[in-house]
């Protein structure tokens, strides 16, 4: 019971890391596709 609710934690972690990058990528394309102006801010 106990390894079955760390393998749970673990990937809830997981998900979490794998959501906040996404849509860290998808505000950084956002921003590119608005404008020009704040494209500055993201470093490509």
């Amino acid at each position: 019971m106990v390894s079955r609710k760390r393998i749970n934690h673990f990937s809830t972690r997981t998900c979490f890391y794998i959501h906040s990058t996404y849509c860290l990528a998808i505000l950084c394309s956002f921003r590119n596709l608005c404008g020009d102006l704040d494209s500055e801010d993201c470093s490509h």
